[in-house]
C-alpha cells in the first residue's frame, strides 16, 4: 500500500540522517556540542509515581535494581519544577534521561544531560522535550563551565552516573564521582538531592545486580567500605558531616 511505502521512506531517511550525522561527529572533536530537544509533544504526568511507573514498564522493568531510588529521588522533589543535572546520559538501560525529561516537561525546570560520546545525543534529540539541554563533553569540564555560567543556582537533583566501573579496578570510577561532585558541589545547597549510580550498600547488592565481579572482602578489609562510583563521594560527605543518606542500595540516594 501507499502509505506503507511513505512510512518506510520515512524511517529509512531518518536511520540514513542519524548514521550521516554519527559518521560526521566522528570526524572531528565533537566536545563542546550541544543541543535542546525538539520533541513537540511529550506525554505529561500530574503525578510523580505515575510517571516513574509508566517509565519503567514502558522503557525497562519495574522490578528493575534502580528503581526504588530513583522514584524516592522524584518523590523528593515534590511535582515542582526542578534543575535536574544528570552526568552520563542514558537512551539505553534505565533510559534515565527521557525520565527526567519526562519530569520536567510534567512539572517544569530544566534538565540538562551530558556525554562524552556523540551518540546518546543523536538518539535522544528527538524524544526529549525543549526542556533538555542534551551536551556532549567531559562531565567535569561541563561541570565546571555549568557551574562558572550559573553563580549560585541551586541543582534540585544531580545524577552522577558516568565512567563504567571496572569492577577489577573501581577506583578510576570512583575518582571520577569524587571529582564531578566536587565540581557542582557548591550548586548542592540545603534540600538538593545526590543520586549516584552503580555504588552498591553491600555485596547483597552485587549479587542481585548479577555483576561479574570479583571478590570484594579485601577491598572492604583495606578501604572499610565497598567499591562503587560514588563510594569516595560518601566518605567525604561522612568526614565532612554535611547532608545526610537517605537510601543506598544498588544507588546512594543523599539529601543536603
Amino acid at each position: 500500500m501507499e502509505w506503507v511505502r511513505i512510512s518506510m521512506m520515512r524511517i529509512l531517511k531518518k536511520i540514513a540522517r542519524k548514521v550521516y550525522l554519527l559518521k560526521k561527529f566522528k570526524s572531528f572533536d565533537v566536545k563542546g556540542i550541544s543541543v535542546f530537544g525538539v520533541n513537540s509533544s511529550p506525554v505529561k504526568f500530574t503525578d510523580v509515581n505515575d510517571l516513574v511507573n509508566a517509565h519503567f514498564e514502558e522503557k525497562s522493568t519495574l522490578d528493575h535494581i534502580c528503581k526504588n531510588t530513583i522514584q524516592n529521588a522524584l518523590q523528593r522533589l515534590s511535582n515542582k519544577q526542578a534543575i535536574i543535572i544528570e552526568t552520563g546520559s542514558s537512551a539505553w538501560g534505565t533510559n534515565s534521561s527521557l525520565l527526567f525529561d519526562c519530569y520536567v516537561s510534567s512539572f517544569g525546570g530544566r534538565f540538562e544531560s551530558v556525554d562524552i560520546r556523540i551518540e546518546p545525543l543523536i538518539a535522544l534529540q528527538g524524544q526529549c522535550s525543549s526542556n533538555t539541554h542534551l551536551n556532549c563533553d567531559d562531565s567535569i569540564s561541563f561541570l565546571n563551565k555549568w557551574s562558572s555560567k550559573n553563580k549560585g543556582v541551586k541543582i534540585d537533583l544531580l545524577y552522577l552516573d558516568s565512567w563504567d566501573v571496572d569492577w577489577a579496578n573501581p577506583n578510576p570510577s570512583a575518582l571520577h564521582g569524587l571529582a564531578e561532585f566536587l565540581a557542582a558541589s557548591e550548586h548542592m545547597q540545603l534540600g538538593s538531592l545526590l543520586l549516584i549510580d552503580d555504588t552498591p550498600k553491600n555485596e547483597d547488592f552485587y549479587i542481585a545486580s548479577k555483576i561479574d565481579r570479583p571478590d570484594f572482602s579485601d577491598y572492604f578489609t583495606k578501604n572499610g567500605f565497598y567499591p562503587g562510583k560514588g563510594s569516595l563521594v560518601k566518605q567525604l560527605l561522612l568526614s565532612l558531616g554535611r547532608g545526610r543518606e537517605i537510601a543506598h542500595q544498588y544507588q546512594l540516594l543523599w539529601e543536603f
